[in-house]
Order: C-alpha cells, then sequence, then structure tokens
C-alpha cells in the first residue's frame, strides 16, 4: 500500500479543527496516533489517511472538510461520479461532475475545459483564507485527475500544474509525487493539465465498479495511479529490496525490455529516477530515525557510491544533512 507523509496528516484535521474537533476524536477507528504525525520522517498508509477523510466528512457533515463557507454533504462525491459515469468520454464526464460542484455553490468554482494541450481543470476558492496550508485545495485537484484515471481505466499522465502560491518548500519532495510533471508556481492560477488523451479516452468503468469506488472512497481514488497492480508498485518494491538495481535488471525482473518498462512507467505518470528517489528517502529517514548505522554505511546500503552524494540528495529532500536530521529526531 502506497504511504503518505506526516506533514498530510497534520494538515488534513486543520479545517475540522477550528470548527472545533478534536484530533483525537477523528483518528478514532483508523489505527492512527496524532503523535506521530510530527515526526520526522513518520508515514502513514493510504488505507489510514483514507479512513481519516472519511471521520472528518461524517464529524463535518461536510465533504469540503471546513475549506469552504458552507459545506458539502456526504454524498455528493458519490453523485458526481454517477454523473461523470453517463459521460460519452472521460472529458465529458469530468464536465458533468464539475458542473454539479458549481450548481452547489459551496465556495470552490471548477473549470474543466479543452485545450490545444490536453485536458485542463482549474479550481477557484471563493475564500482562500479558509485553506491557509493549501491542503484542500491540492488534494481537489488531484482528485479530479485520479478520477480521469479511474473513468479511462488507466493512468492518464499530468503534463503541468500551476498554482497560485509560493513553492511548498516544506512537502516538496511529497508534492512532486502526488504533481509528477511541470511545475508552476506564484501563477494565476490553480489548475491542472492532462494528456490530450484524457479528451476523447471512453469511460470504461461499470455501475457495479462504480459502486465498489464509492464504498471504499477516497481510497481507490487516492491510490491512483500507485496502485498495488502498477508497473511503478513493482518497480518500488524491487528497489525497495534492492535499491541499486538498474533499469535492464528491473526490466528482466518485471518480465519487460527496457524500453517497454520506460514507456509504461511514463504512462503512469512516473520515471525509474523519481521512483528510486522517493525509495532511498523513505528508507533513508527511516535509518537515520531508527538505527545506529553511520551516514557513510546508509548511503552504501541506498547505493550511494560515496557518502558526500547521498548527503546532497538528503539535503535536498529535507533542507538538512543526515547528521542533523537524526539529532533532531533523537
Amino acid at each position: 500500500m502506497a504511504t503518505i507523509d506526516g506533514y498530510y496528516f497534520q494538515v488534513c484535521t486543520k479545517g475540522a479543527e477550528r470548527a472545533g474537533k478534536r484530533v483525537r476524536d477523528l483518528t478514532l477507528g483508523t489505527g492512527l496516533d496524532p503523535a506521530d504525525f510530527a515526526a520526522p520522517g513518520w508515514r502513514g498508509s493510504a488505507e489510514a489517511m483514507a479512513l481519516l477523510v472519511r471521520n472528518i466528512w461524517a464529524a463535518l457533515d461536510d465533504e469540503f472538510m471546513g475549506h469552504t463557507a458552507r459545506g458539502v454533504r456526504p454524498g455528493s462525491f458519490a453523485f458526481a461520479c454517477e454523473l461523470a459515469l453517463e459521460g460519452a468520454d472521460v472529458a465529458d464526464g469530468l464536465a458533468r461532475a464539475a458542473r454539479f460542484y458549481n450548481l452547489l455553490d459551496a465556495g470552490i468554482a471548477t473549470g474543466v475545459r479543452a485545450t490545444a494541450a490536453g485536458l485542463e481543470v482549474e479550481v477557484r476558492f471563493a475564500q482562500p483564507a479558509r485553506d491557509p496550508d493549501h491542503y484542500f485545495g491540492e488534494f481537489w485537484l488531484i482528485i479530479w485527475h485520479r478520477l480521469a484515471c479511474w473513468l479511462a481505466g488507466e493512468t492518464i499522465s499530468l503534463l503541468s500544474a500551476e498554482f497560485d502560491y509560493p513553492r511548498p518548500d516544506a512537502y516538496f519532495e511529497e508534492f512532486k509525487y502526488l504533481f509528477p510533471c511541470r511545475h508552476r508556481f506564484d501563477g494565476a492560477a490553480r489548475r491542472i493539465l492532462m494528456d490530450g488523451h484524457a479528451l476523447h479516452a471512453p469511460i470504461r468503468r461499470t455501475r457495479d465498479e462504480l459502486e465498489a469506488m464509492i464504498a471504499a472512497a477516497p481510497l481507490d481514488i487516492m491510490t491512483i495511479p500507485a496502485s498495488d497492480a502498477s508497473v511503478a508498485r513493482r518497480v518500488r518494491q524491487y528497489l525497495t529490496r534492492s535499491p541499486d538495481l538498474t533499469l535492464e535488471e528491473l526490466a528482466a525482473a518485471t518480465g519487460l525490455s527496457p524500453h517497454k518498462l520506460r514507456r509504461l512507467l511514463r504512462a503512469e505518470g512516473t520515471t525509474l529516477a523519481t521512483i528510486r528517489e522517493n525509495v532511498r528517502r523513505d528508507k533513508a529517514m527511516r535509518l537515520l530515525t531508527s538505527g545506529n548505522a553511520t551516514v557513510e554505511a546508509i548511503a552504501e546500503m541506498l547505493g550511494y557510491a560515496e557518502a558526500r552524494s547521498f548527503t546532497r540528495a538528503f539535503r535536498q529532500w529535507t533542507g538538512r544533512s543526515p547528521s542533523a536530521w537524526r539529532a533532531g529526531t533523537g
């Protein structure tokens, strides 16, 4: 199961906290300990995050999780997906769902339109100050991309993402995984651009599949495209065990040619370099937090030729050296 950085668990509950809800109550039945959220290097499962989101929906009676002036009753996402399923194609399905949400007039205007470059989804918050951490704005954009992937039954590549606020350095490494594409910050709007395939891709889902997805919502949507059956997931599993495996070795392990492996990873919106970096980051944080291995030994375990290369990479991930990170978690 995919994992999510603790930062997102911290900010996920902020809307509910402003409404007077206690984090401890919101985590009941999720297996989560709120004390872990701020622990350096801690990551929770996507399944636990989905349970937490469902608890917030129920506690506030609001699928927008307290981030807009007016709430959206639970069941709205299910109805929007029913409308999307009736679309002539993926682009039409998303447009139908967006029209429904816009009619609710809850505080987020969502536009879906075809451009020369692909399918664009733009969102505008009536009161951006209600989402100061940009958590729900990013979550909302991700949902539209993942819904497109779900409707098509395949991963539709993200080409670019624009945001009307500065680059989020505090969680940018995780951000890059959620938005695996070109980024622009301090822009004029919040929008994503999907590959033009989304403009005419047929809807391949059935009513039964919709009911199953809604029953598990938002888990299935959150884990697309990083699903357990994806090529990216298989590659991540191999690299977790042996982080220095080459493209050729991974291709042989997955039964694919190197060219096809690269192509399939691109279709899932990622690259071998991105997966390798994420695996190394997660393992490095675990080793530094819970073990006594030297920085040099950890660098070797992660496949770096020298400790200096590892230290440089770790500074890019966290803004701190491995030694400073360890000192801060001890």
